[in-house]
């Protein structure tokens, strides 16, 4: 992602969420912190901290808050805890289709989390 188009996903993303701080990375990365993203209804919590990292070049990668269960109270499956810049965040296991060309990173957090509307 360019200079920017990183500042105009970063303004998106604030304009959506709020609360929007970023740290630089390793080489070439960026870490995008959201203080609270909304999760499908009958999760719990209802909400949860959201970190993005975003590499030059590859798919961002999503992270969230340990705690999450799913709307029929599970734990989801491959849903591991992770240290990322020294804390804990748990990521998980969810494809589908991504071109940062054409698809905003907002719409990158609203389709990552939308996994956790599936029981399992």
């Amino acid at each position: 992602m360019t200079n920017e188009g990183l500042a105009e996903a970063l303004e998106q993303l604030k304009q959506s969420y709020g609360d929007v701080t970023t740290a630089a990375g390793g080489p070439g990365q960026t870490l995008i912190r959201i203080k609270e993203v909304g999760l499908p209804k009958g999760c719990a919590p209802g909400s949860t901290p959201v970190l993005l990292v975003v590499q030059d070049g590859q798919r961002p990668q999503l992270y969230v808050k340990g705690g999450i269960t799913l709307p029929n109270g599970r734990v989801p499956r491959n849903y591991t805890a992770n240290q990322v810049v020294g804390e804990e965040w748990w990521s998980f296991s969810y494809s589908f289709s991504w071109d940062e060309n054409a698809y905003t990173l907002v719409q990158f957090v609203e389709a990552s989390l939308r996994r956790f509307a599936k029981t399992e």
